[in-house]
């Protein structure tokens, strides 16, 4: 099987950075286009409806802040990043938009192996409403 354009849904902790670099290695062997997704899942039409700020409490324009945020995790990756993918709002819906907009053919997501995992798991929620293949890669804490 060949995939052309692999994507790592990845949130801001330390986990994230294991998670790149394995999809960084997957993406390297099949010289697959790589990118990362992050949604903040907190916004949603609600605050888009009500104007809520584009900018953090410092200023900084919301994307700006988190590709910031994102530069620990992808530091020590050997492979292009093509893009950042940043949206903001309903997990699953920001994911389907993503895999149109940009031809996502994999989509790369961590999991924890623990309660709160097991009971709201936002990648089972993505696994059982995208036709799309995934890679779930276990993280242990």
């Amino acid at each position: 099987m060949c995939y052309h354009h692999i994507v790592i849904a990845t949130d801001l902790s330390d986990d994230g950075k294991r998670l790149v670099e394995k999809g960084a290695l997957l993406a390297e062997a099949l010289k697959a286009k790589l990118s990362l997704i992050y949604v903040d899942v907190h916004y949603d039409t609600y605050h888009a409806a009500i104007g809520f700020s584009e900018r953090s409490d410092d200023g900084v324009p919301f994307e700006e802040k988190i590709r910031k945020e994102l530069e620990p995790t992808t530091q020590n990756v050997n492979y292009p990043i093509a893009e950042v993918i940043i949206g903001r709002g309903g997990f699953v819906d920001e994911l389907r938009t993503a895999i149109v907009d940009k031809d996502i053919d994999l989509l790369v997501f961590g999991h924890h192996h623990d309660l709160w995992s097991n009971l709201f798991s936002s990648t089972r929620s993505a696994i059982n409403q995208l036709n799309i293949d995934v890679l779930v890669i276990p993280i242990r804490s």
